[in-house]
């Protein structure tokens, strides 16, 4: 019998391994639960906490008890009980130091401690970062990252189900990329991390039953960046792939560290400070709820660790520049919710957001936005390049060198864009002309590389489609820069209004479909708080009606006004335009339909000087001759 089970493909093993784990996790949680409750290891709400309900604690014994359970059951009839039971060792001291954390505190000093004797364990079955790598180099690096996603883990437990979902997803996507290699001890290790993590999120998602503590989120954090390094020995692929496949894989606590440390030390904060922060509390605070807000960082997750996955079926130059190119839309994310303001000792009670205090400095609004927007599109250029150059075909990849041409291109852009004006603009609300500008300065600068590329390389550099394909993704990638953040923020705020009860949003019929009716929805949209949702247009021209105009319909005409607000549910109308009639006549039935009406009116008025001035003693004095 063991020897048939020996030969089982890796993937049964995997399988097996999440089950086993993931049925004892569901097992043993209620259970610990009641044991918190019993010996008042009880999580009780504070000020720095996001809780507002008593939680219970030590949900990591459950996930420790059943991830050794399966662990060692598997490993024994596998053959790779020796490998992981080392590695499982480093999980057990990990363990140990949290629940001493939990149940009687413990300093940084003795947890740092444990994390590299943990990592010692890794690195003495055999395991580094970078196995392709000289000992010196790859030794030093597996130490800080093995600490470094173990704490941030650890971090990211900060919210219902957010560290437990994250963990699960990176653990199902890095046992897949180590299945690929065929490692045995990965597998097992994976599977068992991931099942103990998601059998723990039916516990643990909000509103939460029991938290993990320390003892858990340690031990998840060491398992997924062990795991991490296990698979990058297995597969055979570029330089580096498997390095960023696993970067890929664990995206989510690295850009919650990494927003938590910039912008803590851009405001003058210790980073071992606690808050409310993160990159989860940042997104309650844009207008999500809670729940959307995990959802929306699971989704990231999965999609990162589906990314990373990329690496094991397309081309590895393709596959640098896809990283390079979702570097930038994470950065784009990480900056938008860095600018926002959340340094709060308040908790808004139930689902909401943190209160923000106006007078602290906003960790990243004080970055020079020149150096940041130029590391973009070193990232965006280079990745369209590479991406072009593998998709382009054989042809243009033998004329034109791809880091030559690399270096080239994306030097010759960079200047063009800092000439052209690219860096000394406020894009958050650029209209027409903005875009305009873009791309007559991306088609200008793809012209300027065609120039370059033929007098170094011959005429033969321009052939087949690698300067449309460069030139497809520049225009797209620059635009989604400059305009992304503007794009985040009227997302967020358009999901957050359709989720408000008709109580705290105000349904808003726009009359005028012109342009002064569009700079009338813009206005709404660009609001920061927005309590009115706009559902559509009215307008006397016939010709616009049915129309869908910046994503709203045209609904109708100005007759239809009455019936209209009846019909959408409107408690207000704005009236954005300058023909004379139809303002008389939408508040005629505004006033019939009981809707309040409003009129939106840019224009600029003259200031006309002060003719008269009060001197101290209230005394007019006439101006001086």
């Amino acid at each position: 019998m063991l020897s048939s089970l020996s030969h089982l493909s890796v993937s049964v093993w995997a399988v097996a391994a999440a089950c086993l784990s993931g049925a004892a996790t569901l097992l043993l949680t209620p259970a610990m639960i009641k044991v918190a409750y019993t010996f008042d290891w009880v999580d009780y709400p504070q000020v720095d906490r996001w809780h507002t309900t008593p939680t219970a604690l030590m949900g990591g014994m459950a996930m420790y008890g059943a991830g050794t359970i399966a662990l060692f059951l598997l490993g024994s009839l596998s053959g790779a009980g020796a490998d992981v039971g080392v590695i499982w060792g480093g999980a057990s001291l990990l363990f140990a130091v949290g629940l001493v954390d939990d149940l009687w505190g413990m300093g940084p000093a003795a947890k740092l401690a444990a994390q590299v004797g943990a990592t010692g364990l890794l690195m003495a079955a055999g395991y580094t970062f970078g196995p392709e790598w000289p000992l010196w180099v790859s030794g030093p690096v597996t130490l800080v990252w093995v600490i470094g996603i173990t704490n941030a883990v650890n971090l990211l437990d900060n919210m219902d189900g957010l560290a437990a979902g994250i963990g699960g997803i990176a653990a199902v996507a890095l046992t897949a990329f180590a299945a690929a290699g065929g490692s045995l001890p990965a597998v097992l290790l994976g599977g068992t991390i991931g099942g103990a993590a998601l059998g723990f999120l039916w516990f643990n998602a909000k509103p939460a039953r029991i938290f993990m503590g320390d003892c858990g989120s340690l031990v998840l954090g060491y398992g997924v960046a062990a795991l991490a390094v296990m698979g990058q020995g297995a597969v055979e692929t570029g330089p580096g792939v498997a390095v960023l496949a696993s970067i890929c894989a664990l995206a989510v606590p690295i850009l919650d560290t990494t927003l938590v440390t910039v912008t803590r030390m851009r405001a003058g904060r210790s980073v071992a400070d606690g808050g409310q922060d993160h990159t989860s509390h940042r997104l309650v605070s844009a207008g999500l709820p809670e729940q959307a807000s995990v959802g929306a960082l699971h989704g990231i997750g999965v999609g990162a660790g589906g990314f990373g996955l990329l690496a094991l079926v397309v081309d590895p130059t393709l596959f640098y520049a896809a990283c390079a190119l979702g570097t930038v839309a994470l950065g784009i994310l990480g900056i938008h919710l860095g600018r926002l303001d959340v340094q709060t000792a308040v908790r808004v009670g139930g689902d909401g957001a943190p209160g923000s205090s106006r007078d602290a400095q906003s960790g990243l609004e004080a970055w020079p936005k020149e150096s940041i927007s130029l590391i973009g599109d070193g990232l965006l250029v280079g990745g369209a390049f590479a991406a072009a150059h593998a998709l382009s075909g054989a042809d243009s990849a033998s004329v034109v060198p791809l880091v030559e041409g690399l270096l080239l291109v994306g030097g010759g852009k960079l200047a063009l864009f800092a000439a052209m004006g690219l860096y000394r603009r406020l894009w958050r609300h650029a209209g027409t002309p903005g875009i305009a500008r873009i791309v007559g300065t991306a088609l200008l600068a793809e012209g300027a590389a065609a120039g370059g590329l033929a007098l170094v390389y011959g005429s033969g550099a321009l052939a087949g489609p690698l300067l449309t394909i460069d030139g497809l993704i520049v225009i797209v990638g620059l635009l989604g820069t400059r305009l992304g953040f503007r794009g985040l923020r009227q997302g967020i705020s358009f999901y957050k209004s359709r989720l408000e009860s008709s109580e705290a949003a105000s349904n808003v019929l726009l009359c005028g479909a012109g342009e002064q009716g569009i700079l009338a929805l813009r206005a709404l949209r660009d609001a920061e708080e927005i309590d009115r949702v706009p559902v559509g247009f009215v307008d006397p021209d016939a010709s616009k009606q049915d129309r869908v105009v910046q994503g709203l319909p045209v609904l109708g005409g100005i007759d239809a006004c009455g019936d209209l607000c009846r019909e959408h549910d409107v408690d207000e109308v704005i009236v954005a335009t300058d023909a004379p009639g139809p303002e008389q006549e939408v508040s005629r039935q505004c006033a019939e339909a009981g809707v309040e009406c409003r009129s939106f009116d840019v224009r600029l008025t003259p200031l006309q000087p002060e003719r008269e001035a009060a001197d101290y003693s209230g005394r007019a004095t006439p101006p001086a001759a």
